[in-house]
Parts: structure tokens; sequence; C-alpha cells
């Protein structure tokens, strides 16, 4: 090989070239890297690189050099034609030191950018028997032709450039994917509704989710508490490392340790290796401890040590673990009554309950079942053949007036039992189950209950539905029934009312 640059000076160049190419998955920054070298090694006046489209068969200018780079990124030559496409169709190299005697020369290039090519070299960029696009340069400095050194050089830089652009390709769909993915797993657990209640508790949200405030959720069974600790995890500084969901009730006792804290080999019969637990898991993200209320003591002594140290010891083990994790836990119980039963620590409650939010039952957010019924209807529409417009205003009043023991998430299951059923364009009253039957025995007061019960029920059921659509705050609730605090304090323990 006759070029300027010995074998092992070439070497060397090729090794600091490659690392330069698979320092950087930006195209951008990898084409000019690519061009300016072919440019530079061939001592050519310009460069460019045109990349395949696989739908179009166009190769499409996609960096050169010079002052006319701009204006060749707006067009393109059909494969085969041209020389580009030629080498490109063919996979061949190309040399053609004077191109205006090639009939191949796509002439309308030099026309459109009143550039004049005398001489060219053009090298496919293949991976495995694909070509993806080419390179070419195009005069030399110095007036002499393109030779065969040249050709060789320049084929070693392709090599090497088809394999980064196809690296940067696949990082770059990958890259779109994931976000594609992430925004479609994200709108699975959006959190729906107009109401001033949930617009509250989204307030609420937001301000607690920037810093590392442990966060405490209570509300019934079914209200979306997981959904809003997604939502605090999203809204964070974390929502790019992991979200743990745990439901401590669903784990067997004498495994919640093991399964929260992890264990070493030989921790117990079976342990035959170490194995991570949900806190390790959720390092520098959030974990969510769901059903807080059913932890055993035990376990609770371990949480409050994490809460106050960010440390614990795996199972059977005795190295300290140190993690950077915030927790968001949830129940549908009455803490502080469990505090004062004993079954659950004073301490940990009050670590516990830093920053607490009331998630309000759907019954008490009525005006966000039709917009939850469509959302539901819309994502069940997307999961299957089936196209339903929407409810029939029949249906929709049903949907409506239901009391919802099960919240959003009954709601969900009657809405996914509906699209089974219906087979029209609507859903109707017959695709629902007998939900006003059931939200009437819930509301009404029995006539043979004496007027003083009755007078007593209704006033616990009024006193208790004011008090929770104000979060339990006596005071404003005072104020919006016209009664003083202290005559609303002393009838919420007169009717026995608690949260």
């Amino acid at each position: 090989m006759k070029t300027d640059i010995d074998p092992k000076k070439e070497l060397e160049f090729f090794y600091t070239f490659s690392q330069t190419l698979f320092s950087t998955m930006d195209q951008d920054r990898l084409l000019d890297i690519i061009i300016e070298t072919a440019k530079n090694l061939t001592h050519a006046e310009g460069s460019s690189l045109l990349l395949l489209d696989q739908h179009s068969q166009n190769l499409l200018f996609a960096h050169a050099t010079g002052e006319v780079s701009e204006e060749l990124k707006k067009l393109a030559v059909p494969m085969g034609q041209g020389i580009a496409g030629w080498v490109a169709r063919e996979r061949k190299p190309q040399i053609v030191n004077a191109a205006e005697q090639d009939k191949r020369w796509y002439r309308a290039i030099d026309e459109q950018t009143k550039f004049v090519t005398r001489s060219l070299l053009c090298v496919p960029l293949l991976v495995g028997e694909r070509t993806v696009g080419v390179i070419e340069v195009i005069n030399k400095c110095d007036g002499a032709n393109f030779n065969e050194d040249d050709q060789e050089i320049l084929l070693k830089v392709a090599s090497l450039a088809a394999t980064v652009l196809e690296n940067a390709s696949q990082y770059r769909r990958l890259k779109d994917e994931y976000a594609q993915l992430k925004q479609q797993i994200s709108g699975r657990y959006d959190i729906i509704g107009q109401s001033a209640a949930i617009q509250e508790v989204l307030g609420l949200a937001q301000k607690v989710a920037a810093g590392t405030t442990t966060v405490l959720l209570q509300g019934e069974n079914g209200t979306g508490k997981e959904l809003l600790a997604r939502y605090i995890h999203g809204q964070s500084g974390r929502d790019d490392h992991p979200f743990v969901a745990v439901n401590c009730a669903a784990i067997p006792v004498d495994l919640l340790e093991s399964e929260l804290f992890g264990y070493e080999k030989g921790a117990f019969t079976g342990a035959v290796g170490r194995r991570q637990g949900h806190f390790e898991a959720a390092h520098n993200g959030t974990i969510f401890l769901d059903e807080v209320g059913d932890l055993p003591l035990a376990v609770q002594a371990k949480i409050l040590r994490v809460l106050q140290e960010r440390e614990f010891v795996r199972l059977g083990g005795t190295e300290t673990i140190k993690v950077d994790v915030r927790i968001v836990a949830a129940t549908n119980q009455n803490l502080q009554d469990l505090v004062k039963r004993g079954l659950f620590r004073e301490d940990l409650y009050y670590r516990l309950n830093v920053f607490q939010i009331f998630l309000p039952p759907l019954r008490q957010r009525r005006d966000d079942i039709p917009v939850l019924a469509h959302h539901f209807l819309d994502r069940f529409n997307r999961e299957t053949t089936k196209n339903i417009k929407g409810f029939t205003d029949e249906a929709l009043c049903s949907l409506v007036e239901y009391h919802w023991p099960g919240n959003i998430r009954e709601l969900q299951n009657v809405i996914e039992r509906a699209m089974v059923l219906a087979s029209g364009r609507m859903i109707e009253q017959q695709h629902l189950p007998p939900l006003s039957a059931a939200a009437a025995a819930d509301t009404e007061i029995p006539p043979t209950v004496s007027l003083e019960e009755a007078q007593r029920k209704f006033k616990r059921q009024y006193l208790a539905k004011a008090l929770a659509a104000h979060h339990w705050n006596q005071r404003k609730t005072a104020r919006e029934l016209g009664i003083q605090p202290t005559y609303l304090s002393r009838l919420i323990k007169e009717l026995g009312i608690n949260k």
C-alpha cells in the first residue's frame, strides 16, 4: 500500500478514529467526524455521506462539507441512478476521474448546487450484505486523480462508519420506542377527574412531589392510592429511577421481612443464595407500601430504622445496606386506632404521617364518574376490536347515581363487563349490573325505625358526607354548614362519626 501514512501510523490512526466514533451515539456528531475524516485522508475538496431510505429507496444527503451542505440536504438520489446510486445498488466502490464523460453521472446535483465535479470517489456503507448508504469525496485538492490507495483507505473509513451509524440508528429507535412505551405505560396510571376534590388532591401531590418528604395516603379501597403514589413519583426528581409497589397485606407474614429487606444465603431453609429485597430494588427511587396497617410489629421496627437512618441489614446478614429511597405509604385503616390498640408503633405512625393526603371515595366526586367511564371505555376500545362510542343517557345516569363501594376499581370492572356484553355502538342499561338498587339500599332510611333514629341516621350520613367533602377540615365544614365548630365537634362525638 502506497499511502502517505506508514502501516504503524495508519493502525494508530484507525484505532484513535474508532475510539472517537464509538464514544458517541449522536448521529450529527458521527456524520461530521466521518465526512471530515474522509475528506482529509483523501485530500479532497469536499465530501458527503448519503443514507439509504428503505421506504422510498432514495439516497438522502445526511451530511456534507462546504457551503453547499444545506442545499444538498434538499436533494435525493434514486437507488441505481447516478454514480452514488450505482455504488449503493451494486455494493462496489467506484473511482470516476472524468465525471462529465461517465454516463452514470447525476448532472442535476451540480446544476442545483453550482458546484463543478471533476472527479469523485464513492464507496458503499455496508452492514453485512445490506447497503445503508454511501460516502463520496469530490475533486482532489491538487487537481490529481483519485487512485486505488484513496479507495482502500476510504473503504476502511466506510467499514467503521457503517457499524457505528447502524448502532446509532438502533440506539435512536430503541430510545424512541422506550419513550413511546413509557408514555403508554404512564397513560395507564393517569389520574382522571375534574372535580374540585380530585384537583385538590393533585395540588397537594404536586407540592409534596418535589422533595423527599414521606407521604401517607389514606382512603377506601379502590380510590386510586397506588395511582397517586405513581403520580408523586412521576412528578419528582426520582422519575427515572425505580418505582416499587409492595402490597403488605398480600405477602405472607413469615415472608414479609425477607421480601422487603432481602436475605443472605443460609438465612433460612431454602435460602440457597443472596437475594435483593424491595428496598434495595427501589434505591434512588420510590417504594410504595400499600396496606401499611397490616405490617407486623417486628417488620415495623425495621421500616422505622430505614426511615430514620436510611439503612438496614438483610435477613441472616451482618452487612449494613445504605439506601436512598422515598417512602409513600397507604392504608384504608385508622392508624391512630391501631396505635391505641397496640397494633401499630406510635413512632412509626408519626414518621409515616409527615404529609397526609386523603383520597375521596368515588361517591363524593360524582362529577368525575362520566369522565372516568369514558376513559375506561376508550382504553378497552384500544385493547379490543370493538368501537363503542359511548353510553345511553339511562346507562350513564345509573353509573352516576350508584354509590360505588368498590370505588374506581369497581367502576372499571363494570365498564369492562359492559364492553363484553355490548354488541352495538352504545353501552345500554341492560349491559350494566343492577346498580340503582344497591345505591338505594345504601342511602335510604327504612320506614320501620323511629323518627328519632331516622333523624340520627340522617344527621350522621349528612355530616359524614359534608366532612368528607371538605377533607375532614372541621372549621371549614362548620362554616359551610352555618354552625359553630364546637357544635360540629360535639355532633361528631355524639353520632360516632369517624374517618
